[in-house]
């Protein structure tokens, strides 16, 4: 099979629990669909070396434990590598009862998730969600409308309301990322005279690869040399701007989405002033909990829906931007200097 880890993690991790060499462990205990009997659910996640991505599947197959299911993750090597159809073929080969995704590329899959759904499987999305008709139901983090507006306004607040800005985003195709970033771009439309000194010069995509980001962000910081701060909607991304701007002893600042674990040292230096983010762990629990009440009781995904999510409690179903449906796991999380410490040992 083409460039795919498949993972299972030996034991059941504690709410909150985190470990920050899961990566090297879940790579040692990489196995092969042909290794693997009696599997009943899989994350297919953006990118298997992401720690986001990581921490998701920790609450997927915990929620998977406490409903006696198996759980397994997938992906491709790097987000950049947005072919997960072969991923989702693989599944249905081996007779999966059900799948939750993160999208890559939405139209991508598009044919792999027909094809699942056609052949009995529950198909969930979250995080980057697919097209309404490709899944029962979306697991959204927080309000693409809310993330992208308060990531504006944080910024704004960071520089005084005046100065150049940048977003540096992951690919022009991923759901999650274009519906944030547009609504940065409506924020700032909408609200011309608040923000009338701050230009946004560039939106810069790192594919959610290190190496790639590091670049992209150096050639921000050498193009525009009164940049003062860059907006990163990605974990990678924020991590590797933050990375970079330290190393060139840059004044400009970084925000966006970040794992508290590996921005604690960028936001008690003040280069990160504060940040936002969701418990990514809660995220993987729900989408497993999704997909079990979709084969086990009436929930069909539609608006009103109300199902019972293990420690998560009641939740229940909204309409959503694209025009399907989702279940909101919650408001995104400030980050700061007053609390990184203690979200670090979370997430």
């Amino acid at each position: 099979m083409k460039r795919i880890l498949l993972i299972l993690l030996i034991c059941l991790l504690l709410v909150g629990c985190y470990i920050n060499d899961s990566r090297e462990a879940s790579k040692k205990e990489a196995i092969t669909l042909d290794d693997v009997e009696q599997l009943s659910y899989a994350l297919v996640v953006k990118d298997i070396n992401n720690e986001y991505m990581h921490t998701m599947f920790r609450g997927f197959k915990m929620a998977c434990t406490e409903l006696g299911i198996s759980a397994l993750m997938v992906g491709p090597d790097d987000s950049s590598d947005v072919n997960q159809s072969q991923l989702i073929n693989d599944l249905i080969r081996e007779k999966i009862d059900g799948i939750a995704v993160a999208a890559n590329d939405s139209d991508e899959i598009k044919s792999a998730l027909q094809k699942a759904i056609t052949s009995g499987i529950s198909v969930v999305s979250l995080d980057s969600p697919v097209y309404p008709e490709d899944r029962t139901v979306h697991i959204q983090q927080a309000s693409p409308e809310i993330i992208g507006r308060i990531l504006i306004q944080a910024g704004a607040e960071m520089i005084n309301n005046e100065g150049e800005i940048a977003i540096l985003s992951t690919t022009e195709e991923t759901p999650n990322q274009k519906s944030w970033v547009n609504w940065m771009l409506r924020e700032l439309d909408e609200n011309k005279e608040k923000y009338s000194n701050i230009k946004l010069v560039e939106v810069a995509y790192g594919h959610d690869n290190e190496t790639v980001s590091k670049r992209k962000t150096r050639e921000l910081l050498h193009k525009y040399p009164n940049l003062k701060l860059i907006i990163a909607p990605t974990v990678i991304g924020i991590r590797s701007a933050a990375e970079v701007v330290c190393e060139e002893k840059s004044s400009v600042k970084v925000t966006g989405l970040g794992l508290p674990s590996e921005m604690e040292q960028y936001i008690n230096s003040g280069i990160c002033p504060w940040m936002y983010l969701w418990n990514p762990s809660d995220l993987g629990y729900l989408a497993a909990y999704a997909i079990y009440v979709c084969q086990t009781g009436t929930f069909t995904g539609k608006e009103g829906d109300i199902f019972e999510a293990g420690s998560l409690g009641n939740r229940i179903v909204t309409s959503s931007e694209d025009g399907g449906t989702e279940i909101v796991l919650g408001k995104p999380l400030m980050i700061s200097s007053n609390n990184v410490s203690m979200w670090k040992e979370v997430f």
